[in-house]
């Protein structure tokens, strides 16, 4: 028995140590990657070289990146399913999502800007918006007419896209995860709500890892030269201080952007999303931290108050449950197979 249980052992710290293997990529370039590019570089700025599409660098790095999601997709398997939080806590922590989305859609407007900070409200639509925006972030705020409120962010994220293009748009999908997310819960009909309620966080994931997904590539991949631009600017570039030399801050950036869009697909896939979360919040606190040594409290501020929808975002996808009907290696299986608190969320 003795044999057994130390083996036992051996197998859970041996998935421990995977788990930290995957983890520490993500955290190393945490700081960099969730730092929003364009809420903090001016858009005017001097160019630097972009890393092409063809180059070797970003060829390896794509690589790495499609090696790291193919190891979550085993790696979820592996796992253990760490238990959801009682119903009392689930609903402690929407309604976390709740107020802080509705702060950040409050404060984001009277900044006079749209869904983030760069987004500036212009012109007689850009007015229009913002005070839909203003409006939506109070009653999310006052826990009234969230049904109207979840359907009012969808018309709002709407407005972002006929005003800055549908990719500008995609950088700030979460808000329609959030939506989907309110609206799945707070239809009156119990019927509809029970058949639709299921699903609240796997569309609260998907479309989390879409942003993620659109802003590496809209800060990070493609316009390279943009987040080069920021590290240099605040000289974010920690690989060099630690004696790295051939580390730039090309491969700095491109790391950054690969890591958040490896975060970003495996949220779509649903595949070991706790971890990528956790993963996510780490960084979330490390940008804000770095910026708060820096003595910059006004950057920290605004990385704060845009960063408020994905702290409840992570909060639900930690404690609440990560929605498995629209896993990728559960979509093949049978309902029955998940856990019954999944089930009721």
């Amino acid at each position: 028995m003795k044999g057994i249980e130390r083996k036992t052992v051996r197998k859970s710290q041996t998935k421990r140590y995977r788990a930290m293997a995957l983890s520490v990529p993500f955290v190393l370039f945490g700081s960099a990657s969730l730092a929003h590019v364009n809420w903090f570089v001016e858009s005017d700025a001097e160019p630097l070289p972009n890393v092409g599409l063809s180059e070797p660098l970003f060829l390896i790095s794509l690589g790495i990146a499609a090696l790291m999601v193919v190891f979550s997709v085993w790696l979820d398997g592996k796992l253990p399913t760490p238990p959801i939080a009682q119903s009392s806590f689930r609903h402690d922590f929407m309604e976390i999502l709740r107020v802080f989305t509705g702060m950040s859609f409050l404060l984001t407007a009277y900044e006079g800007a749209l869904v983030a900070p760069h987004k500036v409200a212009e012109g007689s639509l850009g007015l229009a918006l913002l005070f839909l925006q203003a409006v939506v972030g109070i009653m999310l705020i006052a826990n009234r007419w969230i049904l109207v409120a979840a359907v009012l962010m969808l018309v709002l994220h709407a407005g972002v896209v006929a005003k800055f293009g549908v990719f500008s748009a995609l950088e700030y999908a979460i808000y329609i995860g959030i939506a989907f997310f309110l609206l799945f819960n707070a239809i009156p009909d119990s019927a509809l709500r029970d058949k639709l309620k299921p699903y609240s966080v796997d569309a609260l994931r998907i479309w989390t890892g879409i942003s993620l997904v659109a802003l590496a590539i809209g800060e990070k991949l493609a316009p390279s030269a943009l987040g080069q631009v920021f590290v240099a600017q605040y000289q974010w570039n920690f690989m060099q201080a630690l004696g790295v030399t051939f580390f730039d801050d090309r491969l700095f950036v491109l790391s950054a952007g690969m890591v958040e869009a490896v975060i970003g697909i495996v949220l779509i896939l649903g595949t070991t999303v706790r971890l990528a979360v956790l993963a996510l919040s780490v960084m979330m606190a490390i940008s804000n931290i770095v910026f708060i040594i820096e003595g910059n409290n006004e950057a920290a501020l605004v990385e704060f108050i845009g960063h408020m929808p994905i702290i409840g975002v992570a909060l639900v996808l930690l404690l609440l449950g990560y929605g498995q009907r629209l896993k990728v290696t559960q979509l093949a299986g049978s309902r029955a197979a998940l856990p019954r608190a999944e089930q009721n969320v």
